[in-house]
């Protein structure tokens, strides 16, 4: 079974060598300074204290995907639509096709630009980074939720797929409910992405001071009400589950926080933009979340 990782920078590309490493075919569409450094050195991967090089098939072609029994696509949201497009000419109805990008937004597109072509959603808790070309460094977490989103033939991949990644050592399992496991990440998302991003400080931080931890929950509290009037089943214990988690977790830079750092435009319309907007539309408040992406916008606009 290939697996092929589409717009693979430091997720794919963690996820994509975790793979190879157990013996797994594995292709990674790539474009850049960092492919034409996997391509002539192998990609540098350090993660759990281990670091070496791996020699993956790369390219930016994307007919190189066509023979994929499954696709990961693993671009950033504000990259989604484009690659997309990009995959149109080598989707086939047989294939699987894995979405894991922030937000709640990436099944719905997937499967709407490839009817009857199998959609996973997906959510992936990691700290990654491209630390340079062709080097990526996993710094925390690493495990994926999966959950069926449309229908197709290719939906055959998926526990074999499952099998694969826990065999790599990436926990993995699969999640009857999709809609609930991408707003449980959202939440995490729209209560310390923005604000560790403003403030240079790591979510554990944040959640570890009294003032900012309570701008954290007004945060995720609004975003849990918005969920609710949509019917999806998440609440506020879900808050007080990713506080706990996040006191624990180590210096973690948030992806806000490292697209800031090197000028690209963030995901904050898909995270607390997106909950925001539909705040507005279902008639529930979400101060909180509008401020965090109007500052955002403004440290993005200089």
């Amino acid at each position: 079974m290939r697996i092929g990782f589409a717009g693979a920078g430091a997720v794919g590309c963690h996820y994509g060598s975790k793979l190879k490493q157990v013996g797994n075919d594995v292709f990674l569409l790539a474009r850049g300074a960092h492919l034409k450094a996997i391509q002539k050195h192998g990609l540098e991967h350090a993660s759990e204290g281990k670091q070496t090089f791996v020699q993956i098939e790369a390219s930016h072609d994307v007919h190189d995907l066509a023979d994929c029994k499954v696709v990961v696509i693993s671009c950033k949201m504000t990259g989604l639509a484009t690659m997309i497009e990009i995959l149109k000419p080598v989707v086939t109805p047989d294939m699987l096709l894995i979405t894991l990008q922030n937000g709640v937004e990436a099944p719905d597109m997937v499967a709407a630009a490839f009817p009857g072509v199998a959609v996973v959603a997906g959510t992936a808790f990691i700290g990654a980074r491209i630390e340079r070309p062709g080097f990526v460094i996993h710094s925390a977490a690493g495990g994926i939720r999966l959950g069926r989103w449309q229908q197709g033939k290719g939906g055959q991949f998926l526990t074999p797929l499952l099998e694969a990644f826990n065999t790599a050592g990436v926990p993995a399992r699969e999640d009857d409910n999709a809609a609930s496991m991408l707003w449980r990440k959202l939440l995490w998302n729209c209560g310390f992405n923005a604000i560790t991003a403003i403030t240079r400080r790591f979510a554990k931080d944040m959640a570890a001071s009294h003032e900012t931890l309570l701008v954290v929950r007004q945060t995720m509290s609004e975003a849990v009400a918005v969920a609710q009037k949509l019917g999806v089943e998440i609440d506020e214990s879900d808050i007080d589950k990713h506080v706990e988690v996040t006191l624990a977790m180590g210096p973690v830079k948030t992806s806000m926080w490292q697209d800031l750092e090197a000028g690209h435009k963030t995901e904050v319309d898909y995270i607390n933009g997106y909950v925001a907007r539909k705040g507005a539309e279902l008639d529930v408040p979400a101060d909180t979340n509008r401020l965090l992406t109007t500052l955002i916008h403004a440290v993005e606009e200089q």
